[in-house]
C-alpha cells in the first residue's frame, strides 16, 4: 500500500460545538445544556520487582473521571432546582428531604442514566457516550449582582459520578470510527467520464 493511500479517509476536524447531551428525566437541563466534558480514564500500574529494576504492567483497575457539564439557568430556576431536590433527596439531610428520598427510591430515580452525543461536521450523530447510574455530586451556586451593566444570563455547573460508560459508533463500522468505506479496496469509483482513456 502507497503512502497516499494510507491516509485517512476522513480528514475533517472534531468541532467542540458538535454535541449534544441528554439526561434522563431531566429535559430543562438538556434544552439549556451549554457544554459538556467528555470525562478522561486512567489505568493502574503494578510493579514487578526483579534482579535490575521494577518494572510497571498494565493493571486491572480503570478510572474514570468526572462527568461535568454547563448550562443556562431558566427564568424560573426549574432545571437548577431539579438538580438541587436530587442532591436533597440522596442526602436527605432534613424531613423534607427524606421525603424526595423516598419519591426517587419508588420512581426508580437515585441514579439515571446520560448519553453524550458527538456529532459530525453536517451536524450527524456519530458516536454515543453512554454514561450508566449516573448521580450528581456537585452543583455550582448562583451569584446575584444589581450592579452590572451587561446582562450575563446565569450558568451552573454540575458534576456527576458514574458506575461506568461505554461508547456507541452510530456509523456501523467496527474497524474505526470514520465511517464505512466506499471501496474498501482502494480502487476509484465508477464513472461515465472517458475524457482521461
Amino acid at each position: 500500500m502507497s503512502a497516499l493511500q494510507d491516509q485517512p479517509i476522513n480528514t475533517s476536524f472534531l468541532s467542540p460545538i458538535g454535541f449534544k447531551f441528554q439526561l434522563n428525566n431531566f429535559p430543562a437541563v438538556n434544552y439549556f445544556c451549554q457544554s459538556a466534558t467528555l470525562p478522561g480514564i486512567s489505568i493502574s500500574s503494578i510493579s514487578v520487582p526483579t534482579p535490575l529494576k521494577a518494572i510497571d504492567i498494565a493493571g486491572d483497575e480503570v478510572t474514570f473521571e468526572e462527568l461535568s457539564i454547563k448550562f443556562i439557568v431558566d427564568e424560573n430556576m426549574k432545571n437548577w432546582l431539579s438538580i438541587y431536590d436530587w442532591i436533597i433527596g440522596l442526602g436527605f439531610p432534613t424531613e423534607e428531604g427524606q421525603a424526595k428520598y423516598k419519591k426517587l427510591s419508588e420512581d426508580s430515580e437515585l441514579t439515571t442514566d446520560a448519553t453524550l452525543t458527538v456529532l459530525t461536521s453536517n451536524m450527524n450523530p456519530q458516536i454515543n457516550f453512554v454514561f450508566r447510574d449516573c448521580f450528581p455530586l456537585s452543583l455550582s451556586s448562583i451569584a446575584f449582582d444589581s450592579g452590572g451593566t451587561d446582562i450575563d444570563y446565569v450558568t451552573a455547573d454540575v458534576s456527576f459520578r458514574y458506575d461506568v460508560y461505554t461508547v456507541e459508533n452510530l456509523l456501523n463500522n467496527e474497524v474505526t470510527y470514520e465511517g464505512t468505506r466506499a471501496y474498501p479496496s482502494g480502487e476509484k469509483p465508477p464513472t461515465d467520464d472517458t475524457s482521461g482513456v
